[in-house]
């Protein structure tokens, strides 16, 4: 195994901790709401959905590059899907509705968590770069599929868990006038940010 292969994947592990990709974002407005024990079920689903990603990506790599039509067709639609999401925070944030956010956000759970891994173009597009780029250096096939998808997804996990920590921290403030709403306009602009900025890669 090559060690700048693993290092590139190790580097990829650090930027999903601190990176607030639309998972992230996802489990910490969760965990504001309904704590961060309520986001093990929504969790193991996305860790699924991430899995089966990496599964399919790495059987059918030869079969389309990422500049191809169907590359380009997940780029955009993940790029629209995280666009959505961060304009649903935005406004939520900026809502009278935000001061009865339990009812206004909806119990998240597994089924959700592994659909919005099929719905995320950009986390397809990233796992295919991923495999096209390191399969062979790490055994090539089945084996090579699970090694990677063992080492991204051990990163995905912990960076939600990180984010749900998050937003447990902020679960515990939001008695405080205006913190709800002021903790839901930073996340939803960080997604906002992100979203221009791999759009804009994406071209």
């Amino acid at each position: 195994m090559p060690w700048d292969s693993l290092a590139y994947l190790l580097l990829l592990l650090g930027a999903g901790l601190i990176t607030p990709g639309p998972n992230n974002i996802t489990c910490t407005v969760h965990a504001v709401v309904y704590g961060k024990k309520s986001n093990i079920p929504l969790i193991a689903g996305m860790a699924l959905g991430f899995i089966s990603i990496h599964v399919i990506c790495g059987l059918v790599v030869d079969s389309f590059e990422e500049d191809s039509p169907i590359g380009v067709a997940m780029n955009i639609v993940g790029s629209v899907f995280m666009f959505l999401i961060a304009f649903a925070i935005l406004f939520l944030g900026r809502s009278e509705k935000i001061q009865h956010f339990p009812s206004a956000v909806p119990k998240l759970g597994f089924k959700t968590g592994v659909l919005m891994q099929y719905v995320n173009g950009k986390e397809w597009a990233m796992v295919f770069m991923i495999m096209s780029k390191f399969l062979n250096d790490f055994g090539g096939g089945l084996r090579g599929i699970f090694t990677i998808a063992t080492i991204t997804t051990t990163g995905g996990i912990a960076a939600m868990f990180v984010w749900s920590h998050l937003g447990e921290k902020i679960r515990s403030k939001v008695d405080e006038p205006g913190f709800v709403k002021n903790a839901f306009t930073v996340l939803g602009s960080l997604l906002f940010l992100l979203a221009i900025v791999i759009s804009i890669r994406g071209l």
